[in-house]
């Protein structure tokens, strides 16, 4: 299963962002796609048709709060049988059959606020959805908003907000028994 995650920061306006999608999209042969602040209050099936380059595309749109925070999760109709989502602040979370491994999986799209008090309702949310369909495989996906090792936070300096973060992300992942693939690219997402 091919999935590609990015944070777009916005789908407003011209349509080079949608192209770059595009042209990922039909180079890599993506399967879903995962787009966070896309920044759209309202999408249309034509947009998103122009994204993906054909009409082959399930999707669902998350709106955020007055677009910020919205999330866009896509995926390929001939690789995917749609069967639910669970739709909540901060995450989309899309029950699927892939249809070439025969599994019963979720990706889940997400962004998550700033602030710790909405990230801890999050992960809270995100592990009662997860422990209520143990029989999947999952994918998350997206924007925590959040560092897992100090190392990785350049240009701030780590204080104790930012450690509990840290332990608490960490718990989260810990808890659902998730396991963080490898960065490919650059170190640092954000400076």
């Amino acid at each position: 299963m091919i999935v590609v995650n990015l944070n777009i920061r916005g789908m407003g306006g011209g349509c080079i962002k949608s192209r770059y999608v595009n042209n990922i999209i039909a180079y890599e042969g993506e399967e879903f796609v995962c787009l966070q602040e896309t920044k759209l209050k309202v999408l249309t099936e034509a947009k998103c048709f122009s994204v993906w380059g054909n009409n082959r595309v399930g999707w669902l749109h998350n709106e955020g709060v007055n677009g910020c925070g919205s999330l866009l999760s896509m995926w390929n109709l001939d690789s995917f049988s749609y069967a639910s989502h669970v739709m909540g602040k901060g995450f989309i979370a899309v029950f699927r059959d892939h249809l070439k491994s025969n599994l019963r999986c979720v990706v889940v799209n997400v962004y998550a606020a700033c602030n710790m008090n909405d990230k801890r309702l999050l992960w809270g949310e995100l592990s009662n959805v997860k422990v209520a369909s143990q029989d999947h495989v999952w994918c998350f996906c997206g924007d925590f908003n959040v560092v897992r090792r100090r190392s990785e936070r350049k240009g701030i300096r780590v204080g104790d907000e930012h450690a509990s973060e840290i332990v608490g992300f960490n718990s989260f992942i810990d808890a659902n028994l998730l396991v963080e693939l490898p960065i490919v690219g650059k170190r640092y997402t954000w400076f």
